[in-house]
């Protein structure tokens, strides 16, 4: 893959699509092979948010800064902003989890994800809980601010798949073993 570069893996369910994101993003180190990256640092918006329940959305969203120790400067600040008003969070910064619905949830995995200017990000069914208006303006904020990042995303919709990426990869014919990357 390029710098920059937007990846889809598409395949039915059961084919070893976030296996494969956990694999590639270092978090399933359980196989046969090795992965290398060039990647500094790497953000990762799993299919289900990961939220914690006890911490604000807001609180949540930074938790990723914190484990980085990357300070919450101005800039950091200014592109917290941008990403509330672009994912309509704006007004929700003190709501737990359980107050908000899931793809509020998931717009709060995507700007933690994104907050700290990761070079590689992987996303599994991302924009699964998120209707397809809010999930345009993502996507296009995504290009907007982050043309640098290099992203691989696992994703059932082909349509979603053809705004988002430069490249598209299917499963050939078998589960788990069925992708090619090279």
């Amino acid at each position: 893959m390029k710098i920059g570069e937007n990846v889809t893996l598409m395949a039915p369910s059961g084919y070893g699509k976030t296996t494969l994101m956990g694999i590639l993003a270092g978090i399933d180190t359980d196989f046969l092979g090795m992965v290398t990256t060039k990647a500094l640092q790497q953000g990762i918006v799993f299919q289900e948010p990961g939220l914690f329940w006890y911490k604000t959305v807001k609180e949540n969203i930074l938790y990723s800064l914190k484990t980085q120790k990357i300070p919450w400067c101005r800039d950091k600040q200014q592109h917290y902003q941008e990403w509330m008003a672009v994912t309509g969070l704006a007004g929700f910064e003190n709501h737990y989890p359980h107050e908000i619905s899931r793809g509020m949830k998931q717009k709060s995995a995507i700007i933690r994800a994104f907050l700290a200017h990761p070079d590689l990000v992987f996303m599994d069914e991302p924009f699964s809980a998120i209707d397809k208006a809010s999930t345009q303006e993502i996507i296009d904020h995504i290009h907007a601010e982050y043309p640098e990042t290099t992203l691989v995303v696992a994703s059932h919709s082909l349509g979603e798949a053809a705004r988002f990426s430069d490249r598209v990869l299917t499963a050939t014919h078998t589960p788990i073993s069925g992708f090619e990357i090279s």
